[in-house]
């Protein structure tokens, strides 16, 4: 319905679970990673655990697409099924042939399966969606498919999916050999307050929004206020919100406006309530109804007698009206940040916590501040950015802006590349906040644009130059910050240990960009080495094999697409 009117390609807040619209935040991508890892080196059976409404099973979704092409998957969603229905099911989903139809024959089909495909090379892996309503006896059928295994490997890799129930339900006596075979537990938490507002805006990146939020700040607040982060209840709100908008004729969705969605929403529950009770009181039929009253009459009476000689009195039977507790917060002034057609992907970067500085240290940024400012808008970063909102911006012990700490606050990640060139920088393909040598005129300059031989450059006052690379390279220090989102939560530290999750989360990578052949190798191996070399010599980097700043830059750059701005192509005007 408002599509159009706000330029949306998509319906942005549909409840369907379209992976395409899955926030990447800190939690999610552990989650993700960690499920990763646990089916590739055949961990067995895993669990995750979220409250309704969470994102189970969009995750649950985007898993199945993360996943090597080696690996074949069958994903259940009926969790009503007998144990003889549920291996049926997982071998459908399979694509294996039943043969016979008795729980013996299905089980020898499937461990037949299991056998060839393990033989191959192949990991198979089933999840189980609202795994907390399935019967004793199907969970019991779980347990005994995560037996099936070779000495050296599990044949078969189980995820089960569901509310904290689920948790409660294995907590059973009989289910104690099913919970003690969970080798990997992951818990989907709701959104923080910053990871809710990034939500609702990658909602509408991906469904196409070309400008600037339509969602004043204390719109976004009130939200937060009444879903607590649950994403299925942002969706119903800011669904209703948008529509109201639209009835309204308005461009922005006032706090106003978003209270009215709740009510309209509190309001149907409690239609949908009174409907059931009318539904069924009606279903009694005349006479029915009749005696129902005279039942009633007759239980109230006689209620009423025992309630007298026990000292309790008609004056108790009083009318409480029933509050709902929203937390309401007072409308914020919403100040509008032009954002960028690049639509973000949000993820949270851990960075040290910068030290306070004085207003006066804070304030001191050489034209620095300026440009973090136009980088964040390029990131599609809508909060406050006008002096009043960078003022509290954290800065280091010497006055010079804490760079990393700054980015952080908007989820994204900074580094600094000192003694790098223009080439990497290409490669890279981000704009990049570059330090100029004291020939310049200014001290800082945002890279904008590199199209052949011609560099586009934007000083802090805003004024933009077509530079020759070759002029370029004598005027700037080759010292830059690159402002980046790190969607997999790589390290940036050449020094640092490559985890196992780390690893797998680059071979799928490297995978899918046809660089790597399956099965996934193990950190520092000479497969994995190779194939990172293969990547750098793509993109135009020393082929050194070793995952530092400037590969993990191309990479997630790589992986981030039409979501991140470049410095080639006309996707993204310049600021």
């Amino acid at each position: 319905m408002y599509e159009a009117f706000f330029s949306l390609e998509d319906a942005p807040f549909v409840l369907t679970p379209d992976p395409r619209f899955l926030l990447r935040s800190k939690g999610h991508h552990e989650v993700l990673s960690t499920l990763i890892y646990g089916i590739t080196s055949q961990k067995g059976l895993m669990a995750l655990i979220g409250d309704v409404g969470t994102g189970k099973t969009m995750l649950c979704r985007a898993l199945l697409r993360e996943l090597p092409k080696e690996v074949k998957s069958a994903l259940v969603l009926n969790p009503y099924l007998s144990d003889s229905e549920l291996l049926g099911t997982i071998l459908d989903d399979l694509g294996v042939e039943r043969r016979g139809s008795s729980k013996g024959e299905l089980m020898a089909v499937l461990s037949q399966y299991l056998l060839t495909a393990g033989g191959e090379g192949k990991t198979v892996v089933v999840i189980l969606d609202e795994a907390q309503q399935m019967s004793d006896g199907a969970l019991e059928q779980i347990r005994i498919l995560s037996t099936l295994e070779t000495a050296t490997r599990k044949l078969l890799q189980i995820v089960l999916v569901g509310q904290p129930e689920l948790e409660e339900k294995l907590a059973k006596r009989e289910l104690r050999q099913l919970d003690q075979r969970i080798g990997i537990r992951c818990y989907l938490r709701p959104l923080s307050r910053k990871e809710t507002f990034r939500y609702i805006e990658h909602r509408l990146r991906i469904a196409g929004l070309p400008g600037a939020l339509p969602f004043a700040r204390g719109a976004l607040m009130r939200i937060y206020a009444y879903s607590h982060g649950t994403p299925r209840v942002i969706n119903l709100v800011c669904d209703r919100a948008l529509t109201a908008a639209f009835s309204a004729r308005a461009r922005e969705v006032s706090p106003g406006l978003v209270k009215a969605a709740i009510r309209n929403l509190e309001g149907e529950r409690l239609k949908g309530r009174r409907a059931s009770r009318r539904t069924r009181s009606t279903g009694l039929g005349a006479f029915g109804r009749v005696a129902a009253v005279v039942a009633g009459v007759l239980l109230l009476g006689a209620a009423a007698a025992a309630g007298y000689r026990s000292g309790w009195s008609p004056a108790m039977l009083r009318y409480i009206p029933r509050t709902t507790a929203v937390s309401e917060t007072p409308p914020m002034p919403a100040t509008p940040v032009r954002a960028s057609n690049e639509a973000p992907i949000t993820v949270s970067a851990t960075v040290r916590q910068p030290e306070r500085a004085s207003q006066d240290e804070r304030s001191s940024g050489d034209g620095l501040k300026p440009l973090l400012v136009r980088t964040l808008a390029l990131w599609g970063v809508s909060e406050d950015l006008s002096n009043h909102g960078t003022a509290a911006w954290p800065a280091r012990s010497d006055g010079t802006l804490d760079v990393p700490a700054i980015a952080s606050r908007y989820q994204l990640a900074a580094t600094e590349l000192p003694e790098t060139t223009v080439a990497e920088l290409r490669a890279v393909n981000l704009p990049a906040i570059l330090e100029m040598n004291g020939k310049s005129s200014v001290r800082f300059s945002l890279l904008r644009r590199l199209e052949g031989d011609t560099a586009t450059l934007i000083d802090p006052s805003g004024i933009q130059t077509h530079t020759p690379v070759e002029d370029l390279e004598g005027s700037w220090g080759h010292s830059a910050w690159v402002i980046w989102r790190n969607v997999d939560v790589l390290p940036v530290d050449p020094g640092q240990e490559m985890t196992p999750i780390v690893v797998t989360t680059l071979s799928l990578r490297l995978q899918k960009l046809g660089l790597l052949s399956p099965p996934l190798p193990v950190a520092n191996s000479d497969r994995f080495q190779q194939a990172v070399r293969r990547f750098q010599t793509s993109m135009g980097l020393t082929p050194d094999g070793i995952v530092g700043p400037r590969t993990t830059l191309a990479l997630s750059r790589v992986v981030a697409g039409r979501f991140a701005p470049s410095l080639a192509g006309a996707n993204s005007a310049s600021r």
